[in-house]
């Protein structure tokens, strides 16, 4: 049988390139950190997946460590820097404020139906806000963009009309214009085909298999916060 890490490096040239996205970077912490979750409760979580094994954990974590040794060759310590600082503050800010948001709108439109889901589905919350919640930042910064792109003044009115401050609306706008700043990085972790370097490559493929175990695992751990927190990006992310 041949290991997770080496049906993905057969499909993966090697060549040495340095990814200096701070998102690169701070993904590819949060995933070395949920990895090593993964395997530590690998056999309990095994029960689960078919494919999810004592093997599958390993080559995992062999992937990662790998993938930075080959790709950071500066080290980790970057991600104390500012610009790293930058982006984290402005994710995180994002994501509170969507939240927010979120609440006055079920608090002041329960009784209007029909435009709470026309809302929810314009500005992003229906597609994204589940996996933006929970940690993921490519949703997150979709989640941004489609909410800036898509909010229109008759809209915004008729929600500060109902008593949310129209200061929530300019924060959220706020942090969708700082974010543009890292479009590269985040569309990165698409893993299309147009992406430059094999080690933003390697990081988008990490992050996908990372973002399906953390998804089955959130639920699988939905009654146990402690062992769900290991799975929950957003709260990886936060404690790097």
């Amino acid at each position: 049988m041949v290991d997770l890490y080496t049906q993905l490096m057969q499909k993966t040239d090697i060549m040495e390139t340095e990814v200096l996205c701070p998102t690169s970077t701070a993904t590819i912490l949060a995933c070395q950190k949920i990895a090593k979750s993964f395997k530590e409760n690998i056999y309990e979580l095994s029960s689960i997946r078919r494919e999810w094994d004592p093997e599958f954990a390993v080559s995992l974590n062999v992937w990662i460590e790998d993938t930075i040794e080959k790709y950071y060759t500066g080290g980790l310590d970057g991600i104390h820097d500012e610009k790293y600082v930058e982006w984290h503050e402005v994710m995180v800010a994002g994501l509170q404020s969507l939240k927010v948001l979120r609440a006055s709108l079920k608090v002041d439109f329960r009784d209007d139906k029909p435009f709470l889901k026309n809302v929810f589905k314009k500005l992003g919350y229906s597609d994204y806000f589940s996996d933006a919640k929970n940690g993921d930042h490519l949703s997150l910064y979709k989640f941004l963009t489609q909410f800036k792109n898509n909010l229109d003044d008759e809209t915004r009115k008729k929600i500060v009309n109902k008593g949310a401050p129209d200061s929530l609306f300019k924060k959220i706008l706020e942090s969708a214009n700082q974010i543009t700043e890292y479009k590269d990085c985040f569309e990165s972790l698409e893993g299309e085909n147009e992406i430059s370097t094999y080690g933003q490559k390697e990081v988008a493929e990490i992050y996908q298999t990372v973002q399906d175990i953390c998804r089955i695992a959130v639920a699988y751990y939905q009654f146990d916060p402690e062992s769900r927190d290991k799975f929950n990006f957003y709260k990886v992310l936060v404690n790097l």
